[in-house]
Formats: C-alpha cells, sequence, structure tokens
C-alpha cells in the first residue's frame, strides 16, 4: 500500500511539473527577425508542328511557339532553327532515290528571305500575346514522283531580355 502511495505521489509531482509554465530569466523585450522566400523556377513548353505537308504549286506554313510560358521579367524564351536549313532552304529527299531532292525556302515572312543556319525565329515574354510565330515555306516546284521527307531541329532557351534576336512573338 505504500508503494502505492509514494507511486501516486509521483505521478501526481511529475503531472504537475508538466503543467506549470516556464519563465524566461531576462524580462526584456527581444526582436528577431525571420527570412521568407520562395522560388519558382522559369518554365515554358514548347510547341512545334509534327508535319508541315508541302506542295509542288502552292507555299505552306508551319506555326511555332510556346503553349505555356513563366519566366521572370528579365528572361525570354528564345526558338531556333539549329539544323535542316541549308542555304536559307530545308532539304526533301526521295526515300527511294537519295540523289532525287528537293527545295523549299523557309523564312519568316510569306516570300521572303531564307533563314540563315541557326537562326532566332521568335522570342517571347511574359507580356508576349500571342505566343506563336509563323515559318513560311515556298512552292517545291516540278518534282519528279516519290516520297520525300526532310527534317528540321528546333532549340528553345531561357535567355536574357538582353540578347538580342531575330524576331518576337509580341
Amino acid at each position: 500500500m505504500k508503494k502505492k502511495l509514494v507511486a501516486g505521489m509521483m505521478v501526481a509531482v511529475m503531472a504537475a511539473g508538466m503543467a506549470l509554465p516556464v519563465s524566461a530569466a531576462d524580462t526584456a523585450p527581444t526582436n528577431g527577425n525571420v527570412s521568407v522566400a520562395y522560388e519558382e523556377d522559369s518554365t515554358f513548353t514548347l510547341t512545334i508542328p509534327a508535319t508541315v505537308t508541302l506542295s509542288e504549286n502552292a507555299g505552306a506554313t508551319g506555326t511555332v511557339g510556346l503553349s505555356a510560358i513563366n519566366v521572370s521579367t528579365t528572361e525570354k524564351v528564345q526558338i531556333k532553327v539549329t539544323g535542316g536549313i541549308s542555304n536559307g532552304a530545308v532539304t526533301l529527299t526521295d526515300e527511294n532515290d537519295s540523289s532525287n531532292t528537293c527545295f523549299s525556302t523557309v523564312s519568316l515572312t510569306e516570300g521572303g528571305e531564307g533563314l540563315a543556319s541557326d537562326a532566332v525565329i521568335a522570342e517571347f515574354t511574359m507580356e508576349s500575346n500571342p505566343l506563336t510565330a509563323n515559318l513560311y515555306f515556298t512552292a517545291l516546284g516540278e518534282v519528279p514522283a516519290g516520297t520525300y521527307s526532310g527534317q528540321m531541329t528546333y532549340q528553345a532557351s531561357i535567355v536574357s531580355t538582353n540578347n538580342a534576336g531575330a524576331a518576337t512573338g509580341e
């Protein structure tokens, strides 16, 4: 019985000790600062046509751009054609005869000058509207029968707004 009484008193003392408020020895007011931060990475989603179908007697248009953009006010998204353009034109090769080729001039304006290799074709900021740019392809002219294909490679990157380019999406 004596052991139960001692154990009960110990539990009561421990419970009371946990409920007592703790006070600081220094009663002077203290001030402090807390840093508050947030970082949002710049992002974009590039949209390019899977295929642009050319013809012998009419030009064609391919639209490139962004379906989403979130960049800082000191950045822009720059889109370039980094491959597949030579002397301002894309080359199409017959699938059954690699010596049989045809060409279509690719430009930023209808009937315009052909793109240079590694040319900037569009730049977009958060204020850009629309988020698209057109590439214009000239008619092929008379082409022998066959199935022709070519390829262009695009590169999109985030650059400083201080970098100048050839075209804007604004």
